[in-house]
């Protein structure tokens, strides 16, 4: 492993570990089992280590965007939380920083991706209606709110994964609960038929026992 790519994963652990600002370049060099002369060498600021990092979170968007399929389907959808919860599962303190998210390298790569992300569940959802697969919208904008909500739930997951104290609820899951709904029959049968009939039988608390289970929510 080069020198350069050794520093960068020691130091996004130790990010991810204790936060981002928990760490001055003198802290990291130490990390590194180097002298702060010989990380400036490779990082002059802290902040050009969030542009590498953003380089690796576009690297690793590019890697499963390459799997997408070429039309309009809800594989895509599943493919975009897996992207996402990927970035996550690496870089945790990036979602849960906000001056980390507001670093222009940062935001640049997210912010592409995350209009690209709603844009593809919009056109997902009207190639859906055409195909018959869901169903017309009862009120305007409910495709579009359901695109964003999509988006808005994988992106922000990581955060309540941080403050909930119970609950193994799985993003994907979570997700499709929010569409299935507006799935018609056939619809139905084709996610049935590529997810399993059983996708979202365990998906959260029945509402028959929610009274008896009132403090785990």
């Amino acid at each position: 492993m080069k020198k350069r790519e050794l520093i960068l994963t020691q130091v996004a652990e130790a990010f991810n570990s204790k936060g981002y600002h928990a760490y001055s370049l003198s802290d990291l060099a130490e990390l590194c089992g180097m002298s702060r002369g010989n990380l400036a060498y490779h990082y002059k600021y802290k902040e050009d280590i969030l542009d590498d990092i953003s380089v690796k979170m576009r690297r690793t968007i590019k890697r499963y965007q390459d799997k997408r399929v070429d039309f309009p389907a809800f594989y895509n959808l599943s493919l975009d939380i897996r992207t996402c919860r990927s970035l996550q599962r690496s870089f945790p303190f990036v979602f849960r920083d906000m001056s980390v998210l507001e670093h222009n390298s940062i935001k640049v790569v997210m912010s592409s991706w995350t209009k690209e992300v709603i844009k593809r569940n919009l056109n997902t959802f009207a190639y859906g209606i055409d195909i018959g697969n869901v169903k017309p919208e009862p009120y305007e904008g409910l495709y579009y709110q359901l695109s964003l909500n999509a988006w808005l739930l994988t992106y922000y997951w990581v955060a309540q994964e941080s403050v909930r104290e119970i609950g193994k609820e799985k993003i994907e899951v979570t997700v499709w609960s929010t569409i299935y709904p507006h799935f018609t029959e056939k619809g139905m049968k084709e996610f049935h038929e590529y997810y399993g009939k059983d996708f979202l039988s365990k998906s959260g608390i029945s509402i028959e026992n929610y009274l008896n289970v009132q403090h785990l929510i």
